[in-house]
């Protein structure tokens, strides 16, 4: 499958060098596209960076037209990148910005943070939220605010607002309304009214959420998704549809993995009312935990950290993906990305560092 969709190693990350320049004005005048060229570089850039490093460097030349027509003008002009042009652009655009912006006296804190963004997939908030909880080692301090700023504003040399996963949020939250009652086809289940206040008020970890995250319509491969309500630590186990019977499955194959004291890990699950999740028994002795409970019927809001954490998951598995291509290898890429990025809940700690 294209691991490109996926990954979430962390690239080696630098400006365009002059040497990089003239290597481009070579390939362009072949005829290659920015992509091929892309390529073709020692080390691969992105093809994006081509496309802005080719606008940078455009400019007009006049050459004599090859046409024979004595209607013909005896000149045409066209566009061609000049290595030397896209240098020269780049090194004043560079000391302009610098000029007055804090962040311009600093060139090691604006590296930071665009390989953040860029190679490890980070944002604003996480990226200041981090440098704070770490005790600020930059000569320059600036708000997560400002860094959205100089997005806006082109300030940095290579990250742009396509480059951010989500770029603000409102903050609005949703007014729900409860639901009181039970699913109709889970009249066995045990309701999440019922669940232990140390669940509900997240006072200690070993409490977790289950959900499904399924794949492009027509396809059965799915992914497991639990997370744990306290640490918001996340397992992902791939499963290959949504019966119960591999449901179950993979819950004894992230028992293994988690291995110790399963039942001390997995004190309760709570799930929702899909069909897959109705074997509370079968669920319970796979887990080896205490009880699983259920939310009301069109509550996702009860699994409110699951619910997030999917939407995160979905930043490397967008809807429409065919999940019965992704490897073993590249999901548990994904859940070491999740497991250690910094959250603002946690005061910009991990989830692993809040499980240790």
């Amino acid at each position: 499958m294209d691991q490109g969709k996926h990954t979430t190693n962390k690239g080696k990350w630098k400006q365009l060098s002059e040497k990089e320049r003239y290597k481009i004005e070579a390939l362009y005048d072949q005829g290659l596209n920015p992509a091929q060229i892309a390529k073709a570089l020692t080390p691969k850039r992105d093809r994006r960076t081509i496309e802005r490093e080719i606008r940078l460097g455009l400019v007009e030349q006049k050459r004599m037209n090859p046409s024979n027509s004595k209607y013909a003008p005896m000149y045409i002009t066209e566009l061609v990148y000049k290595a030397d042009t896209a240098q020269m652009r780049r090194e004043e655009r560079a000391a302009n910005k610098g000029r007055g912006l804090k962040i311009g006296h600093d060139q090691n804190l604006a590296d930071h943070i665009e390989r953040k963004i860029k190679c490890e997939k980070w944002s604003p908030d996480a990226i200041i939220g981090r440098l704070k909880a770490e005790g600020w080692k930059h000569s320059v301090t600036i708000c997560t605010k400002t860094v959205y700023n100089y997005i806006d504003r082109g300030i940095f040399r290579e990250v742009t607002n396509k480059d951010l996963w989500v770029k603000k949020c409102s903050g609005k939250k949703r007014d729900y309304k409860k639901i009181r009652t039970v699913a109709l086809n889970n009249k066995n289940g045990r309701s999440i009214t019922e669940r232990p206040q140390e669940a509900d008020d997240r006072s200690e970890q070993g409490h977790w959420e289950i959900d499904l995250v399924v794949g492009r319509q027509g396809t059965k491969a799915a992914i497991l998704t639990l997370v744990e309500r306290k640490t918001r630590k996340s397992l992902y186990v791939l499963v290959k549809n949504k019966t119960q019977k591999e449901v179950v499955a993979a819950i004894k194959r992230a028992r293994r993995r988690v291995g110790g004291d399963f039942s001390e890990v997995f004190k309760t699950i709570t799930a929702d009312n899909g069909s897959e999740f109705l074997d509370s028994e079968s669920i319970r002795k796979a887990a080896k935990c205490g009880e699983i409970y259920y939310a009301h019927p069109y509550s996702s809001w009860e699994r409110g950290s699951n619910e997030n954490g999917n939407r995160i998951l979905r930043r490397f598995v967008p809807k429409g993906t065919d999940i019965g291509k992704l490897t073993v290898k590249e999901l548990q890429r994904i859940e070491d990305w999740v497991n250690n990025y910094p959250r603002k809940i946690h005061g910009y700690r991990t989830a692993n560092e809040m499980a240790a």
